[in-house]
């Protein structure tokens, strides 16, 4: 809290002022204060009731399930198999509060340097008892090691220097985000930076706000006479461990992924990540040549050597235990005992240990705009990614391999590497619906997004599942799944997105009404429907209604169909 009371006192120091200038030298500054607050409410796809925990337990007696028996699969007792989550309506789904503050000076005509200091604080809140932080923790703790992790920031967000070599060559250094595509949440060639969604679903918020910036070298070449541009990024990997991939949405509880239905997880006590090193071999490469072709048609044409940064893959798993509670007399000192090997009994205190890394990947596409003149009076978008290797998890069940040199280490089956190639086809119209809005325009948003993975099967399609389980029968060896330990979310040949947003003003901008819907195959998505006031200059006001839906809870958007939402945020800005 102390963090976020000098960012605000520094606010308050700012806002006399907003810019001045001495000769060719100029400082501006700006910024804003936000707070931001929702609650858990069941909306219209589930009725206004209540989901709930269920699950079943495997009873000795092959063939029978009993369901009457308390099983709590929030717990993760290692034999309870869950088949749907929920909470209680009202529950906290967020209260954040936010101070930026955000400047630029020009001590030269050709420097810029620009900072981004933000710093937040978020409540300890009951949904958080369902998440699963990466070391075992007692359940009391769980709330508080996951708001400090996740939910607490103060940091340099952006720090970079731009400098204006010649008219055509320019240089930007320093942490920063790098943007390429224009899919928009549904990112395909956005792919430098990762993002934060632990304190809020993803597309309902700006990307500028759930991006982490990165240390980042780039260089713009500008071709006036062809008016192209070639543009080069260089991520050197100098920052710290946890920012250079996405964070795991097991990890928190309100907007974090539910509790598996794979007991496996329950005996993890420990996940190790092999996060990229901080060292030349591991730095990322990109490249994006961006040109005009007429005023009304534009492409780029991307390529990216990085790391696959979410979800990571699971390697190996070691069943030991390392105590160090020996105490050497001679040496004064703690003397690890040796690793011993876990008894069944163990299993169930999460004595295990989880490797997982991000490896390496290529990612090259491209992506085209073209305007549409009148009677149409549209904007086509083209966006394709192609990953000749995307690495993919199999599932968590099956039988994994003893290492012949590790004592009780056992390899996951190997994840495979596929050829992915998604695209999205984005229109793009403003309409005049005078009945509703009389003067101004609506702006409306059509997307369609296809994902093909080469290789997948297409029986998985008609894979026969228990009717009153879900859960699959006869697991085949080469299924791949979609998220690690959510074994009945697997990866399909074809999968489908489709986006559609309708917005408008009002009252001269004063009221800003829009609504997205998605829809994600399989059978789920959401609606969003949001409310816009802004007073004055400085006051913007936000009111969000998010409605859910997944037919099944562990597939898409289901996994969040407990989720629905009413949220506030009122931000002052300067």
């Amino acid at each position: 809290m102390r963090q976020l009371g000098i960012l605000v006192v520094l606010i308050g120091l700012c806002l006399p002022f907003k810019a001045f200038a001495f000769g060719e030298e100029e400082f501006s500054v700006h910024g804003y204060f936000q707070l931001q607050s929702g609650v858990f409410v069941p909306l219209t796809s589930n009725l206004f009731q209540d989901h709930e925990n269920k699950a079943y337990f495997e009873s000795p007696i092959k063939g029978y399930l009993d369901t009457d028996l308390p099983c709590d699969p929030v717990r993760g007792v290692t034999s309870c198999w869950p088949t749907d989550h929920g909470g209680k309506a009202g529950t906290l789904s967020m209260m954040r509060a936010t101070a930026q503050l955000e400047a630029d000076w020009h001590p030269a005509k050709k420097l810029n340097l620009h900072a981004i200091l933000r710093a937040s604080r978020g409540l300890e809140l009951p949904a958080d008892d369902t998440g699963v932080p990466p070391v075992d923790i007692a359940p009391s703790q769980r709330r508080a090691w996951i708001a400090n992790n996740f939910y607490n920031e103060f940091d340099l967000r952006e720090f970079y220097l731009d400098y204006e070599a010649t008219r055509w060559l320019s240089f930007r250094l320093g942490r920063q985000q790098v943007t390429w595509g224009t899919t928009g949440q549904y990112r395909l060639l956005d792919v430098i930076n990762p993002v934060d969604n632990t304190w809020h679903f993803g597309p309902l918020e700006s990307f500028q706000d759930t991006r982490i910036p990165l240390w980042i070298g780039k260089a713009l070449i500008d071709m006036y006479e062809i008016d192209h541009s070639l543009e080069i990024v260089w991520v050197p990997g100098i920052d710290r461990d946890e920012d250079s991939v996405t964070p795991l949405l097991t990890y928190v509880g309100a907007w974090g992924l539910p509790p598996t239905n794979t007991p496996s997880p329950a005996y993890i006590a420990k996940k190790r990540f092999l996060y990229p090193n901080r060292n030349l071999n591991d730095s990322r490469l990109g490249f994006r040549w961006h040109g005009n072709l007429s005023p009304k048609f534009s492409y780029s044409l991307v390529y990216y050597y990085g790391h696959q940064l979410s979800p990571p893959v699971p390697r190996y798993i070691d069943w030991i235990t390392y105590d160090t509670q020996d105490f050497d007399a001679d040496s004064q000192t703690l003397v690890p005992r040796e690793y011993i090997r876990l008894t069944d009994d163990e299993y169930k205190m999460k004595k295990a240990r989880l490797t997982l890394d991000f490896p390496r990947q290529h990612i090259t596409g491209f992506d085209m705009e073209y305007t549409i003149d009148n009677p149409v009076g549209a904007v086509v978008k083209l966006e394709t990614a192609v990953e000749p290797d995307r690495t993919y998890a199999r599932p968590s069940d099956l039988q994994r391999t003893e290492d012949p040199n590790i004592k009780f280490r056992e390899h996951f089956p190997e994840a495979p590497q596929k050829l992915a190639v998604s695209y999205a086809f984005t229109v793009m119209r403003p309409t005049m619906i005078r009945f509703l809005n009389p003067t101004t325009n609506f702006l409306l948003v059509g997307q369609f997004m296809h994902t093909y993975v080469h290789g997948i099967e297409d029986t998985y399609w008609s894979r026969k599942v228990d009717k009153k389980t879900k859960v699959p029968l006869n697991r085949r060896r080469d299924e791949l799944v979609n998220i690690p330990g959510y074994n009945q979310y697997t990866v399909k040949p074809h999968e489908f997105k489709v986006i559609g947003v309708v917005g408008t003003r009002y009252f001269h901008g004063a009221f800003v009404p829009r609504v997205v819907g998605a829809y994600v195959h399989p059978h789920s998505g959401f609606i969003a429907t949001t409310f816009g006031f802004n007073i004055g200059n400085h006051v913007r006001l936000r009111l969000q209604i998010t409605d859910f839906f997944g037919k099944d809870a562990y597939k898409g958007v289901g996994l969040f169909r407990d989720r629905d939402e009413i949220n506030l945020r009122m931000r002052v800005q300067f």
